[in-house]
């Protein structure tokens, strides 16, 4: 197969013209040289047998008139004189008996001195030398004629026996079966036309495939586009004294990442990001599931540990296997002014701003992701942490897609140059934080769109210190 497509490739062997030129050449060379022959001994035969015939009348005819049984009389006035001879020539009717036989020609000398007769009948039509060439030749014309033309259509029926495989072949591929091969066998511009037939009609169905591959991930882009945007967070009143901020921001694959704030019924505000395995259509419905389970189980309050720990019993008993949820959430109390926080194996730590003395500080609780075990081993894993929020502090929780952020040459933003962004932007409002990051995100990645969906939320205590019953010189660092 590989060396009948490498011949195809190269167009190896002779070309339709020189195949048909010396097939038509070599048979007709065969009938050239056996007619030849025929014609030869045929022509010497009729000649000979002419040349013996005429000598026979001639002896006969003159016998006879040697007898005095044949005479002679001139046909015309003219007479022709015999090349090389003394001898005139002139037709005459031989007669035998009185009466007028055969045509044929009487020889007198031309000197008039001892005048000498020579009789000799005309040959017949049917022994005409001349006319026995032309009968054969004519027949001999004929019948190369009729050879020539057997030849040739025996010759172009071979020749096009390709060519028309060939317009089968267009033809079935013309009909949509662009998994048919080229059957055409064949060297030259036939091998040619047969190999550039199969590449273009390989390059149609890698087109075709990816056309529809590319309308399936096109289909599913814009299923998952909509299930992303009912996951969408929605207005979330937070306690009096802070602000939020938050934003998700779509890659080129959309996905099942998502965050949201949540109003527990025992007063606090649930903020939590999620990053889900996988893309697409899969991911944005897992994604789409676990923000159920969460906002229901988040919505009861109590623990953010017992939480997670139902909401994972629910979700390793609904998604398959190797697909998980990753959760990252802090509950505000705002009696205490405190963040509980808690992580399912969110890989990006909660990010916190202290305004006392402005610097920042990773807050990362244990835990394993959701769906990952069905239980125990999740239960074991999971641990709370708490931090405060002062006035004037900052807390930014993130899906992991912000420090995935890539440059023009492949290189990811990173934790540290993330944190960096938010220590840059941390003493401005929360609104002003999340557009600076963003803004500095998507310079890096220079305009280029995300590789994975970007979640933030950025929470701000605004309130006055002295509310807090403590002087801002007591909140400032010590020196």
């Amino acid at each position: 197969m590989s060396t009948q497509r490498d011949a195809r490739t190269t167009g190896s062997g002779l070309g339709i013209a020189p195949r048909f030129a010396i097939a038509t050449t070599a048979v007709l060379a065969l009938v050239l040289m056996l007619f030849s022959f025929v014609l030869l001994g045929t022509t010497r035969e009729i000649v000979t047998s002419a040349v013996q015939n005429s000598r026979d009348r001639a002896a006969v005819a003159q016998s006879q008139y040697l007898e005095k049984s044949l005479d002679y009389k001139q046909i015309g006035k003219n007479a022709t004189r015999v090349k090389g001879s003394h001898l005139l020539r002139a037709e005459a009717d031989l007669i035998s008996e009185g009466k007028p036989t055969v045509k044929g020609f009487a020889y007198v000398r031309a000197d008039g001195l001892n005048t000498q007769v020579l009789v000799a009948p005309a040959a017949s039509k049917s022994e005409d030398p001349v006319e026995k060439l032309y009968g054969l030749f004519f027949a001999v014309t004929v019948l190369a004629l009729l050879i020539t033309g057997l030849v040739a259509l025996i010759t172009a029926t071979r020749v096009s026996r390709p060519i028309n495989h060939l317009v089968d072949d267009v033809r079935a591929i013309s009909n949509g079966n662009l998994s048919h091969r080229v059957r055409a066998q064949g060297g030259g511009e036939v091998g040619l036309l047969a190999g550039a037939i199969d590449r273009m009609t390989e390059s149609l169905l890698d087109a075709r495939e990816a056309e529809v591959e590319l309308s399936v991930r096109e289909r599913e882009s814009a299923v998952a586009l909509e299930v992303q945007e009912a996951l969408q967070p929605t207005n979330v009143e937070v306690p009096e004294g802070y602000s939020v901020a938050s934003e998700h921001v779509g890659s080129s694959e959309p996905g099942g990442d998502f965050h949201d704030i949540v109003q527990a019924e025992d007063g606090r505000t649930v903020f939590f990001a999620c990053d889900v395995s996988g893309a697409g259509v899969p991911g944005a419905l897992v994604g789409a599931t676990a923000r159920a389970y969460l906002k229901s189980e988040l919505k009861r309050g109590g623990s953010l540990e017992t939480a997670l720990k139902n909401v994972n019993r629910t979700i390793a008993g609904d998604v398959r296997r190797g697909m998980y949820v990753t959760v990252l959430a802090a509950a505000l109390d705002p009696d205490t002014h405190e963040l509980e926080v808690a992580s399912a194996g969110h890989k990006l730590p909660l990010v916190h701003w202290s305004d006392a003395d402005k610097s920042i500080r990773a807050i990362q609780p244990d835990g394993i992701a959701l769906g990952f075990d069905k239980g125990p081993v999740f239960d074991r894993g999971i641990s709370v942490r708490h931090v405060p929020m002062d006035p004037g502090d900052r807390a930014v929780i993130a899906g992991t897609g912000a420090v995935r952020v890539i440059n023009v040459e492949g290189d990811e933003i990173g934790e540290k140059r993330f944190y960096k962004l938010i220590a840059r932007n941390a003493a401005d409002s929360p609104e002003e934080v999340l557009d600076g990051v963003l803004t500095a995100l998507e310079a890096f990645a220079d305009e280029e769109p995300f590789p994975t969906d970007v979640s933030l939320i950025v929470l701000g205590n605004d309130t006055d210190p002295a509310e807090f019953g403590v002087s801002a010189e007591d909140l400032a660092p010590e020196a």
